[in-house]
């Protein structure tokens, strides 16, 4: 389900409008991408069924967001296991 347009917004302003990503999976930054966040922006939630709340949400780019859905198939999959 989509996050809400009011979420969207403060989780916006939260990042200053700039990727929030810090995953070591990502190629294209080391610590946060920070890259400027366009249309195509998104909400990631930090835990798959966990609630559209701030604290469980991460501002992402597109390539961050790219990312973070192959990696989280992979794991679904037993590529990867902590």
């Amino acid at each position: 389900m989509a996050v809400g347009n009011d979420v969207r917004r403060m989780l916006f302003q939260r990042a200053l409008g700039r990727c929030e990503c810090i995953s070591e999976d990502c190629e294209h930054h080391v610590g946060r991408c920070n890259k400027v966040l366009r249309r195509d922006w998104h909400a990631h939630h930090r835990t798959a069924d966990g609630p559209d709340a701030l604290s469980n949400l991460v501002a992402m780019c597109e390539t961050c967001y790219a990312n973070a859905k192959k990696q989280r198939h992979a794991c679904l999959n037993g590529a990867h296991r902590n």
